[in-house]
């Protein structure tokens, strides 16, 4: 990005503006299409804007941990590849932070009813893996990854406790944790920031809600005051509803 860019995109924040005209809490076209990676059990191909993700899923068998011997396990990974990645000086510490508040979400909205995926208690369950890499970054990459691994959630079949049977996850939809993520430009909120204003924020927070708020990832070096988090809050939980609906309709169409 440009110095001219970076001054406009700040001069036209203070007027509660946006270099891509869209309004303050306006997502960008966000598409879904699931089952596109052939040898996973679920997969999802998300677009948010020109932000492109894809994510697998892959159910396996393995020990329960130690601490859990009720429960199977799930295990997120996010990768933001170089060729794709606006972050490349810190690309690894990035993709850590992304696959945690991926993983977070998920695992503290309890959308997977971990202990139905015990075989035998202490010795075998069913692990869940789910694995995202970026196509293309033009800005937050949070929410694509959070969507792309609930829809490949979602979607996914695998064979029960090594049959032939082939079952869906057990999945609580009504605990589908929808990530929003919303950047700081002066006194300005906006919601979905593509990259250059990423670039120009200084401060983004990412909230995950299903019926309640499961988890809040907050970055950058500036701050929100508890009235910003509130109004975040609020708009995540309106937010919510239109993407829960294309979550179901890709899943239907698939």
């Amino acid at each position: 990005m440009t110095v001219e860019n970076f001054l406009y995109i700040k001069e036209i924040a203070d007027k509660g503006l946006r270099i891509n005209e869209r309004d303050a809490f306006k997502f960008r076209d966000l598409k879904i299409k699931t089952k596109v990676i052939r040898p996973s059990d679920g997969s999802a191909y998300v677009e948010i804007g020109n932000t492109k993700v894809i994510a697998g899923v892959k159910v396996m068998n393995g020990e329960p941990f130690p601490d859990r011997p009720n429960e199977g396990g799930l295990i997120v990974n996010f990768e933001a590849t170089e060729l794709a990645s606006k972050y490349a000086d810190d690309r690894i510490t990035y993709s850590i932070e992304v696959g945690r508040v991926t993983d977070r979400g998920i695992r503290e909205s309890n959308l997977i009813d971990l202990s139905k995926l015990v075989i035998e208690e202490g010795k075998k369950a069913h692990f869940v893996f789910v694995d995202i890499a970026t196509v293309n970054n033009e800005g937050n990459l949070f929410d694509a990854a959070n969507i792309a691994a609930l829809a490949a959630l979602l979607g996914a079949r695998y064979k029960k406790n090594g049959t032939d049977e082939m079952v869906g996850l057990p999945l609580d939809i009504s605990k589908l944790a929808v990530s929003h993520t919303f950047a700081k430009i002066g006194k300005s909120i906006f919601f979905d920031p593509d990259a250059e204003e990423e670039n120009s924020a200084e401060a983004r927070i990412t909230i995950a809600v299903s019926d309640k708020v499961n988890s809040i990832q907050k970055g950058g070096a500036g701050f929100f005051t508890a009235e910003e988090i509130d109004l975040c809050v609020g708009k995540a939980f309106e937010l919510r509803e239109n993407t829960i609906k294309l979550l179901m309709d890709s899943t239907k169409e698939a």
